[in-house]
């Protein structure tokens, strides 16, 4: 099948998007590689090729060279294991038949064992899947072999090199997409065009400024690489507008008038990423909270104009996107604050709608806003995100029911945004207008 597409011209356009899946834990929503070698060792000797795995000495390809004599199966008892213990993702059936739908090629790229896939797709009847995995050979004797085909003879770690197999891959395809949860993902991940990242994958490359989606599992690949963007929400501080160095310094007029300690910028990005009523309620004392709020709002009043800036990027930003999508900002800001400076910075007329606290919504992390987004543009939020800065801005995508592309920067790192679940995590904000395009398209 593979060969056919390769050859055939009239399906030029729709064969170069390649996709390849990593297997234990991404396409098998459980990892049976370790247990496979430790239902069959009949040594205890196999616990040591696993420390030095464990401390970097060898890879992968090391321990199963060393494990492999150590092990003994028959092969109607490795198909019962295989069975009991590989589960696989209840919508990669769906996910194969749209894909083969559009001339994309799927294939498994595994460091694990090709005979626990095999074995789990003949069960579930999937065929005509292109495996690339370390083979795992069983005697008549009960005796085991692990063969590593599509190890780097030049580096020898581990069983598979899936670098070496997405690279033999390039000159065939426009576009090659890494599907993954793991360590043995992240050498590939760096040279795809777009990883789809479960668990520890997406919060590495999140970190390393790899291009990555956080999914669930595989019922939401399909949505995720063909969907159309309609509507972009924006938060403001922080995402949109510098203006940390503002806030902060009404917050601390604030603090000193009432004697309380004052903050740094990186301590006020932090605590007051709430609403201020939210904020000065929590923080001050019930009987200054009103007279706290009174002071902080007359003391902005004078300065948010002269001293807010926009943020790098954000200019050219919304030039890029400007026509493409509905654009919109949600933010804690009163929304009073929002539209002036919007206004001052030549941005309000692009924003279909600009909700800010206090008008009539409840703040985030709530998801009140984006409802009232929603339903005055009229857009579908399956074809919404919110694009912001901080923690609280995916909890209240989260609850709001849309996707949170949330942007690094000094006070939250990509590291720390990724553990939060986000959809994405960009770099800087001039990522946004390529990361809204449509990978596939329908």
């Amino acid at each position: 099948m593979n060969t056919q597409i390769r050859n055939n011209s009239n399906v030029d356009a729709c064969r170069r998007t390649l996709i390849l899946c990593d297997f234990d834990g991404t396409v098998s929503t459980a990892d049976t590689v370790n247990r496979v070698i430790r239902s069959h060792v009949i040594s205890p000797e196999w616990r040591f090729p696993v420390k030095q795995y464990l401390r970097g000495d060898i890879g992968s390809k090391g321990v199963y060279e060393a494990v492999a004599p150590l092990m003994r199966m028959n092969r109607e008892e490795y198909r019962s294991f295989a069975l009991r213990h590989a589960s696989l993702d209840p919508d990669f059936p769906r996910f194969l038949g749209w894909a083969r739908e559009r001339g994309i090629d799927v294939k498994i790229l595994s460091d694990g064992f090709d005979l626990t896939i095999h074995t789990l797709f003949d069960h579930h009847g999937i065929k005509g899947v292109e495996v690339f995995a370390n083979r795992l050979v069983i005697h008549n004797d009960g005796s085991v072999e692990i063969l590593s085909p599509h190890a780097d003879p030049s580096c020898g770690m581990c069983g598979t090199c899936k670098l070496k197999v997405l690279q033999s891959f390039r000159p065939e395809y426009d576009r090659i997409i890494l599907v993954g949860d793991g360590e043995s993902d992240r050498h590939a991940a760096r040279h795809a065009d777009m990883v789809l990242a479960l668990r520890d994958l997406f919060i590495f490359c999140c970190s390393e400024g790899i291009p990555a989606m956080r999914i669930e599992g595989f019922g939401e690949v399909p949505e995720l690489l063909s969907r159309r963007i309609q509507a972009v929400t924006f938060d403001m501080d922080g995402t949109l507008l510098d203006s940390l160095v503002t806030i902060a310094d009404a917050f601390n007029h604030m603090f000193a008038r009432l004697g309380y300690p004052t903050m740094t910028v990186d301590e006020v990005a932090r605590k007051t990423c709430i609403s201020l009523v939210d904020f000065v309620h929590s923080y001050l004392k019930p009987e200054e909270a009103e007279i706290g709020i009174k002071i902080f709002r007359e003391y902005y009043d004078t300065i948010f104009l002269d001293k807010t800036t926009l943020m790098p990027g954000a200019k050219e930003t919304l030039d890029a996107i400007d026509g493409t999508v509905v654009a919109g900002i949600v933010t804690n800001k009163r929304g009073q604050y929002a539209r002036l400076l919007a206004e001052h910075f030549g941005f309000a007329d692009r924003m279909a709608r600009i909700i800010g606290a206090q008008d009539g919504f409840h703040a985030k992390p709530s998801g009140e806003m984006f409802d009232e987004f929603a339903r005055f543009t009229g857009v579908d939020k399956s074809a919404m995100i919110y694009v912001g800065d901080s923690p609280i801005d995916v909890e209240a995508a989260r609850n709001g029911g849309i996707d949170a592309f949330v942007v690094a920067n000094s006070v939250f790192s990509a590291q720390e945004l990724a553990l939060c679940k986000p959809r994405r995590v960009l770099a800087r904000i001039t990522d946004l207008p390529a990361a809204l395009e449509s990978l596939v398209p329908e």
